[in-house]
């Protein structure tokens, strides 16, 4: 985070709830939307959704929108008022230490915070170090989760691999840990970027992952090292894949390439299916967590 103030806005409601909130603080919320699990709640599908919006002449604009499209929602399905709270760096480190534990991903990964003593780690997994930051992809939620699952199992060494809406960039580093000679990460959050820069420094990859705030558009356009990739992966929201599969994400995976997509509830699976075939790709296997799914994709 920089040196302004920021508010902080959350929602703790039902999973299948999240998307649609986390929609409505995108359009208002520049610096990215979180959705993680709630830690402190024993309900397996109850999440967190919170965003970061500037304290300036904007702000009480802002607020005032998010609440009329949350009482919108409101008549369609029931969705807790929002809580606001000041946040500064300090606070919003503290937070975390509370409750962000070491994760388990998978037969191979182990996600850690950036503080925790490696020693106590005892177990041959491969930690990533994460720092928490505003962008998606701390490991705790079931998207990041599966979108890990599926890379380990997916990703072939020496491969390169292009990670569009990198968040954390927790998949590229998690693909470079397990063999990928390059990655390419891109997201249109500054703050994302910098959160990539900062884990990549962490997990000592700087040197194979290529960073920019970027997405489909100025890859295809030869921007980067490459243009294509045997591995492409999207943890992103439903609209957004529809976007990005209509201005060309499909045409970043290399022929019989593998595009590895989450960011999806379990009844939307039906509807990205329908949106990757049209784009020439075939369903080759999916898993579940919670109400949330990621599948794997072979282009044909």
């Amino acid at each position: 985070m920089d040196k302004h103030s920021w508010v902080e806005v959350s929602f703790l409601l039902p999973g299948e709830q999240a998307e649609s909130v986390a929609e409505i603080l995108n359009r208002y919320a520049h610096q990215g939307v979180v959705i993680e699990r709630d830690m402190q709640s024993n309900d397996k599908n109850q999440m967190k959704v919170f965003a970061y919006l500037l304290d300036d002449n904007t702000l009480e604009h802002n607020k005032l929108e998010i609440e009329k499209a949350i009482f919108y929602l409101g008549k369609i399905l029931p969705v807790p008022a929002p809580t606001y709270r000041p946040i500064r760096d300090q606070d919003w480190m503290a937070a975390w230490r509370q409750f962000y534990k070491p994760v388990d991903i998978g037969h191979k990964l182990l996600i850690i915070p950036a503080w925790y003593d490696e020693k106590k780690i005892v177990d041959a997994r491969i930690p990533i170090r994460i720092n928490p930051g505003m962008a998606f992809g701390t490991g705790t939620h079931p998207t990041t989760q599966l979108s890990l699952e599926l890379l380990e199992h997916y990703l072939q060494p020496e491969q390169t691999m292009i990670d569009v809406g990198c968040g954390s960039g927790i998949l590229s580093i998690a693909g470079i840990l397990l063999g990928a000679t390059h990655s390419i990460a891109v997201d249109v959050s500054q703050a994302a970027v910098l959160s990539t820069h900062e884990n990549n420094a962490l997990n000592k990859v700087e040197d194979k992952i290529e960073v920019a705030k970027a997405s489909v558009s100025e890859v295809k356009a030869g921007n980067f090292s490459y243009q294509k990739a045997p591995l492409v992966v999207a943890n992103i929201l439903l609209k957004v894949l529809e976007d990005l599969f209509d201005i060309g994400m499909g045409d970043l995976v290399n022929d019989e390439g593998i595009l590895l997509i989450s960011g999806i509830l379990v009844d939307q699976m039906d509807s990205i299916e329908e949106k990757a075939r049209a784009n020439g790709f075939t369903r080759v296997d999916s898993i579940v967590q919670d109400d949330w799914a990621g599948l794997a994709f072979k282009k044909n």
